[in-house]
């Protein structure tokens, strides 16, 4: 696991460049929203930030693309620390979007921190089930895309139980999510999931009972990269 800390730059343009933080920018984000923040060592945050590359740079958040963010922070004596991060998507392809599980239209998860994952496996009847965080412990909500526009603009608020599953993408190219989310936390590679496990398992609330029900939170990276959200370093 790759401990690092990213470097961003202010987009304000007042003369002075201030820098900052990423995992600063998160956690100050976080707690201005009034979500919880693990804060003890080997306690971990899991994080999707929709609309952001594996680099920290915002893109278009064009519709079918590994092109949202799937990271894990802790707090390291009192800094917050990226502990890793990857390619993910937080939203449902073209496939689901069109042709949805629900009449009512494919799941698009509503920003927001969910208490609701448990260590278990995905697709658990197929070929294709492997271990993931899976939505057994806990209610998520949803936008649903009636009108299949993409977009959570105006759409109904579903709550409930509906196997928002936290998995690996099949390894499916970056510009195309293909059968890959329906609506989940998505991974787009099996390594980088496997890795995104591994690291999740080592919470030490996890090892202490595999029951545990994992938080996860999940960001517009546009809103986060506002300037309000900037981070200074005195």
């Amino acid at each position: 696991m790759n401990i690092q800390v990213v470097q961003i730059k202010s987009s304000k343009s007042n003369g002075k460049s201030q820098t900052g933080d990423m995992a600063s920018r998160i956690y100050n984000y976080m707690v201005k929203k009034g979500y919880t923040v693990f804060t003890e060592r080997q306690e971990y945050n899991i994080i999707y930030i929709e609309g952001m590359n594996v680099d920290l740079t915002l893109n278009d958040d064009r519709p079918n693309y590994f092109n949202d963010l799937r990271l894990v922070l802790e707090i390291q004596e009192g800094k917050p620390v990226i502990l890793d991060q990857w390619e993910g998507t937080t939203e449902p392809g073209v496939r689901y979007t069109n042709t949805p599980v629900n009449r009512n239209g494919a799941a698009r998860i509503k920003f927001g921190q969910y208490r609701a994952w448990q260590v278990g496996t995905h697709q658990a009847d197929k070929p294709t089930a492997h271990e993931a965080l899976v939505q057994t412990g806990g209610e998520v909500s949803v936008h649903r895309d009636f009108d299949k526009n993409f977009l959570r603009t105006n759409d109904k608020i579903d709550t409930g139980f509906f196997g928002i599953n936290q998995h690996w993408g099949f390894d499916f190219p970056q510009n195309d999510i293909k059968t890959a989310s329906a609506g989940c936390l998505v991974g787009r590679t099996t390594a980088g999931h496997r890795q995104f496990m591994e690291l999740v398992k080592q919470d030490k609330r996890y090892r202490a009972d595999k029951n545990y029900v994992f938080y996860a939170t999940v960001i517009a990276g546009d809103d986060l990269m506002k300037p309000e959200n900037d981070v200074t370093i005195s």
